[in-house]
């Protein structure tokens, strides 16, 4: 082969792999949400069920998402967000309740209450223009103080050094026992 034509293919190789590269880490948005818990309450006086859920929706994404819906089976009874935020109500043709955010910006998160006593609310999915929303499972877990961290990251970082030492010195060893040093 040409030398020349070796660079045509490696320039082409060069050029798709730093295109697929650029194509991957593109600021876009990343919706998730979660359903941090739920309650059930039996009232004796009305006898009535009670229950009350929470959802809420994260864009940890570099770029806003717009027009994130919140899609359930029927509309709830009753919802409330958290925090201000304009939000509109519509039902499709299939009779499912939609919520529709007009955008959540980069890093932005919101919660969304609801209280059932006649159905309880099904919710179907989340979604926006660019992407479905991911559910994930979440833990509450406890925070340490800020000491307990550094400590931690000290020693991890020790330890890093002690094994980078001992890689370092079994190379040494190897290469002078074989002749190469």
């Amino acid at each position: 082969m040409e030398p020349s034509i070796i660079g045509y293919i490696t320039t082409g190789i060069v050029s798709l792999i730093v295109g697929l590269l650029l194509q991957r880490f593109q600021s876009k948005p990343k919706l998730f949400y979660w359903l941090p818990g739920s309650f059930i309450f039996e009232l004796k006086d009305p006898k009535i069920t009670i229950r009350t859920d929470s959802l809420t929706i994260q864009n940890i994404g570099r770029k806003p998402a717009k027009n994130v819906e919140i899609v359930h089976k029927y509309r709830p009874d009753h919802f409330q967000f958290s925090t201000a935020i304009a939000f509109s109500e519509k039902t499709n043709p299939n009779d499912e309740h939609i919520i529709k955010i007009p955008s959540l910006g980069a890093k932005e998160f919101v919660n969304i209450q609801f209280l059932s006593h006649i159905k309880q609310p099904i919710l179907l999915n989340v979604r926006s223009d660019d992407l479905p929303a991911q559910l994930i499972q979440v833990h509450l877990q406890r925070t340490f103080p800020k000491w307990v961290h550094a400590s931690a990251g000290f020693i991890l970082f020790l330890g890093l050094g002690f094994a980078l030492y001992w890689i370092i010195r079994s190379i040494i060893f190897l290469s002078e026992s074989i002749g190469v040093f």
